[in-house]
């Protein structure tokens, strides 16, 4: 299957993109305005077309573009998971012309990904995950 790879979502893929977004258990109740909003502030987005141009993969990433950058976000659509997708996304990242300078790539994953992430070159790290929440 071929694929369309973009480093922005315009207008015509939000709708596309909510709908995948939106259906995983973290996202399930963000507002559409608030997603679109987020999709304007991100530092780089990974995001893969289906042939009719339906956003069916995405990761997005902040970073300082030195130091750190967290990896968001890795989303595939359940109908095409298992094809090397999410593999490509991740990589796609880390190998970004823009991220070169980056010397720590983090996320946060369910322990159900962790090996998933660990084929990537991901270890596990030991710090603790705190959250303040509005």
């Amino acid at each position: 299957m071929q694929y369309q790879w973009l480093e922005r979502l315009e207008q015509k893929h939000h709708q596309s993109f909510y709908a995948l977004y939106s259906k995983e258990w973290w996202t399930q109740n963000r507002s559409y305005e608030d997603v679109i909003n987020m999709l304007a502030h991100c530092d780089v987005i990974i995001a893969c077309c289906d042939m009719q141009d339906r956003v069916i993969g995405f990761a997005r990433v902040l970073t300082d573009y030195t130091f750190k950058a967290l990896i968001f976000d890795v989303i595939i659509d359940e109908t095409a998971r298992g094809q090397g997708l999410g593999q490509e996304i991740v990589s796609r990242i880390i190998r970004h012309p823009d991220l070169q300078k980056v010397q720590s790539f983090e996320l946060y994953c369910p322990e159900r990904l962790i090996p998933f992430y660990e084929k990537q070159g991901f270890v596990r790290g030991s710090s603790c995950l705190m959250f303040h929440q509005s």
